[in-house]
């Protein structure tokens, strides 16, 4: 079986990079690292030497691009498997991982992922999984026809496990397998006697955010899963970014303006895969 790696980057640091890609380097058949970072500054930031290793990227800052990037390189070198990464993400056991799922003949074919900062004994059926550290079969990625690009940042992965869901690809979080993830600049809040944390994102990042969610919600009007965590996530953090963070005028007209334009705008169509190659 041959397993292509991509690490999607995007300024990233030494040490969290290094930690990242030698956690399962040994593990796969080629790894490319795909620069979101601005051509002029990408060269400091090529920390990881390795003759698996291949610096990509078109200068497309786009998460989803890259993935369509890594799924066609994955065809034309006829791999059989992708593992899809963050910067800031770090296996356990990256091992054991490809155990229980590429070597072990019994697991559950559809879309494969570890657990995320936890541990539990078993296999989950979930609705979605994150991009990071996300392995499927590329004639998987075939059937579903890649990545959506309307979602160049957020909802990357709960767009392509939603399409995949209606294709009857099931997606496997393996709760004994853990992944180190992090998640932004989280710091923690108090108001009233009531803590809570938010994610301190610069306005664009809050319009980006706000706007594909709406967008995921009409697209997927069913899916009881991203509802409850737009209800139960994105609706309170409105109320803690606006009252704890700084520039909240801003970012409250970047909020609803994200959420308007994702209400207005038309539903993105997906690729065809009865056309893939």
């Amino acid at each position: 079986m041959k397993i292509l790696a991509i690490v999607v980057t995007y300024f990233p640091e030494k040490d969290l990079l290094l930690n990242n890609v030698n956690a399962f380097i040994n593990e796969v058949d080629h790894v490319l690292i795909w620069e979101n970072t601005p051509e002029s500054e990408r060269i400091q930031h090529r920390f990881v030497q390795h003759e698996k290793v291949e610096y990509c990227g078109d200068g497309i800052n786009s998460i989803s691009h890259a993935l369509n990037f890594g799924w066609k390189y994955a065809k034309d070198h006829d791999y059989d498997y992708l593992l899809t990464m963050d910067q800031d993400s770090q296996w356990e056991d990256f091992c054991d991982f490809l155990h229980r799922t590429v070597y072990d003949p019994e697991a559950p074919e559809g879309i494969w992922g570890p657990l995320h900062n936890d541990v539990k004994p078993e296999v989950m059926e979930r609705d979605t999984t994150m991009t990071s550290g996300m392995l499927i079969k590329v004639s998987l990625i075939n059937r579903i026809g890649g990545w959506n690009e309307f979602f160049d940042i957020d909802c990357v992965d709960d767009e392509f496990c939603l399409s995949a869901k209606r294709l009857g690809i099931r997606t496997y979080v393996f709760g004994m397998c853990r992944l180190i993830h992090h998640l932004g600049t989280p710091h923690s809040v108090t108001v009233l006697g009531r803590t809570s944390q938010t994610s301190n994102y610069s306005p664009k990042r809050l319009y980006s955010i706000y706007k594909t969610h709406v967008v995921l919600l009409r697209m997927f009007p069913k899916e009881q899963t991203i509802r409850k965590e737009f209800r139960e996530w994105w609706v309170p953090q409105i109320k803690w970014t606006v009252v704890c963070e700084k520039n909240h005028v801003r970012k409250f007209f970047a909020i609803f303006g994200g959420m308007f334009r994702g209400l207005i705008c038309r539903i993105p169509e997906r690729h065809d895969p009865s056309s893939v190659d």
